[in-house]
């Protein structure tokens, strides 16, 4: 063979080796270029997914906190609930038979203008534990003791509708107690003609079956919550109506006058009335019984003068026998 061939076919393969290297190498950058590309894209997938990232980091840490959140205002919650039970309970007096709400109305009370504050007031033998002197120099009594708070405490308790509605009754009996207490404090000479009953709100809101019958009795039933609007209302009402003080004891003795007369009619209706039967009854039964002991002593009169069968009549005594009276019937031999 041919040298000079020969180093040319040598040449060509060397070249074709080239070749192919420069085709490999060529094929190894553009693979790595790709790789780098891809990576590049990934990386800033992944750095424009941060912020959601971090969004939602910050909302599982927003979610946590108002958990938290939550759990601490339902405590609160349940606390002051808790706070306002027992200071309902103390405002009534479960332990003083009400003068802790008396201390409550009485802090209230003293924001008043100290001349239209009565403390104490009495009426009679009787002394209750307020009073608004009003604008015509009469006095509003207020009563505000509440004994019952045990009621309160049981309708709070009970979940039987039945015991609700028994425990509601006796919580009535009471305010109507309260209410007939309150009206032994009017006194037409020196108060106006009702009194009030400052009575808890709970007890208030159970009573609305009886707020006829308690205004019935001249007494205002009012909530501690309404206590400070309705002495207001009551004094700017007395002072706009400008009434003279004849003119409201014309009212109450009025008024008076008309509970005694009613008292009367049921004292005539009932007892007296009563009383009268049992006379008309026991004339008539004393009636009959006269009537049975005359016609008794008739009977013996009669018997005695009737003539015996062995007796005979004394001669010359026609005139005598004459006398005699004669039974109808009688058959003479």
């Amino acid at each position: 063979m041919d040298p000079l061939l020969l180093v040319l076919v040598v040449l060509v393969v060397v070249l074709l080796l080239a070749v192919l290297m420069l085709l490999a190498l060529q094929f190894l950058q553009l693979r790595s270029s790709r790789r780098d590309v891809e990576t590049a894209v990934i990386s800033e997938k992944l750095s424009q997914l941060e912020p959601v990232s971090q969004a939602v980091t910050n909302i599982q840490r927003d979610l946590t906190q108002l958990q938290a959140y939550t759990r601490a205002r339902q405590d609160l919650e349940r606390q002051t609930a808790e706070s306002i039970r027992r200071l309902e309970m103390v405002i009534a007096g479960t332990q003083t038979k009400g003068a802790a709400g008396e201390n409550i109305l009485e802090a209230v009370f003293a924001q008043l203008p100290i001349e239209w504050q009565v403390r104490n007031f009495r009426v009679g033998d009787k002394a209750v534990e307020f009073g608004l002197r009003l604008p015509n120099n009469l006095v509003l009594p207020i009563d505000s003791k509440w004994p019952a708070t045990h009621l309160l405490e049981q309708f709070a308790a009970a979940d039987d509708p039945q015991d609700q509605q028994r425990i509601k009754a006796q919580i009535e009996k009471a305010v109507l107690d309260k209410a007939k207490e309150v009206r032994k404090y009017i006194d037409p000479n020196v108060t106006v003609n009702f009194g009030v009953a400052v009575v808890p709100d709970g007890v208030y809101d159970l009573s609305a079956g009886i707020y006829v019958d308690v205004f019935r009795l001249n007494v205002a039933l009012v909530s501690y919550r309404m206590f400070v609007p309705y002495l207001l209302l009551v004094f700017q009402t007395v002072l706009e109506t400008s009434q003279s003080f004849d003119v409201q004891r014309l009212d109450a003795y009025l008024r008076s006058a008309e509970e005694s007369i009613q008292a009367a009619q049921e004292e005539l209706e009932g007892r007296f009335s009563r009383a009268i039967t049992m006379l008309t009854n026991s004339r008539n039964e004393l009636s009959v019984l006269l009537s049975k002991v005359s016609s008794g002593l008739t009977s013996l009169q009669i018997s005695a003068s009737r003539p015996s069968a062995g007796e005979l009549p004394e001669p010359g005594g026609v005139g005598e026998a004459e006398d005699v009276p004669k039974l109808e019937g009688f058959a003479e031999d």
